[in-house]
């Protein structure tokens, strides 16, 4: 944990200009928000982007944004299921050109993303010295 506090840390510092996002995986099915203590896991540079509007990515079925690699097969799946339906069209060569083109084309921000699994127990954490 040290060493990944440690490269998350150098990964800041090396992009001062970047925000900081993290996801976190949240294990409640009760359809309620939520908060949860996140323990870090990996950071990495990535792309965010919030579907607005008449957006083909809208309802995003976890109701939170995108990334652009983290999400990537699951937003091309959704945006070539839903491009099949708007342009009635069942090509799957031409299904896959234009989801890319469409996803591509998101206005993308980059952040870096720190993905953190939710923290059950806080005897996981090592406190000493703190």
């Amino acid at each position: 944990m040290k060493q990944q506090s440690q490269e998350i840390a150098e990964l800041i510092m090396k992009n001062p200009d970047l925000p900081v996002v993290t996801l976190t995986d949240i294990e409640n099915g009760s359809g309620y928000s939520s908060f949860a203590a996140g323990c870090h896991g990996e950071a990495c540079i990535d792309y965010i982007y919030n579907p607005t509007g008449n957006d083909l990515l809208l309802n995003h079925s976890e109701d939170r944004p995108y990334f652009k690699f983290f999400d990537e097969v699951d937003g091309l799946e959704i945006l070539s299921d839903r491009v099949s339906y708007r342009d009635d069209i069942l090509d799957v060569d031409y299904l896959k050109k234009e989801s890319e083109r469409i996803w591509e084309s998101y206005a993308w921000r980059k952040v870096i993303l720190i993905y953190s699994a939710q923290l059950d127990e806080v005897a996981y954490l090592d406190l000493k010295g703190v």
